[in-house]
């Protein structure tokens, strides 16, 4: 046998699959340790989002003042009217942002529409057939949920459209 025909080669050895399993198991963690972080600060922020949207939302607080029908029917100016979901709302003023809640009353989920007002003097609202007149001059704004046809306003934090 002369030399020239001698190949000497390195084979592959494979590993154990236990070493293929603690090695995947590695970085597996690694990987959680590296996004569980970043993972939990936007979980964090969609909490608080949630968290800031519903109260905006909310309707609690001091109730609005009630305004004489006259008084808001001799205001010259035209009021701005918006029908929505079955409630009707006229403004003299301002401009209002609407979205659905719900929320558990009396053990049962119930949804029910929300307008926020931004500083009109007048506001009334109609809704099952009763009509509700408010004063919210100085600048105040509203929020108004209408809940199973019951008119509620309390007067809101300014906020911005």
């Amino acid at each position: 046998m002369a030399s020239e025909d001698i190949q000497i080669v390195k084979l592959p050895i494979e590993e154990p699959v236990r070493h293929q399993i603690r090695r995947m198991a590695l970085i597996l963690g690694l990987t959680v340790l590296v996004c569980a972080p970043g993972f939990a600060m936007i979980v964090h922020d969609q909490q608080s989002k949630r968290a800031a949207l519903d109260s905006f939302w909310r309707v609690e607080g001091k109730p609005c003042a009630p305004l004489n029908p006259e008084r808001f029917r001799r205001v010259s100016a035209r009021a701005s009217i918006t029908p929505y979901d079955g409630a009707r709302y006229e403004r003299h003023g301002g401009a209002m942002t609407c979205t659905h809640r719900t929320d558990e009353i009396g053990g049962v989920p119930v949804r029910y529409p929300v307008c926020k007002f931004d500083s009109p003097d007048y506001l009334a609202v109609t809704a099952a057939g009763q009509e509700r007149f408010y004063d919210l001059t100085m600048g105040r704004s509203a929020a108004v949920g209408v809940v199973n046809g019951e008119v509620r306003c309390v007067v809101a934090p300014r906020f911005e459209m």
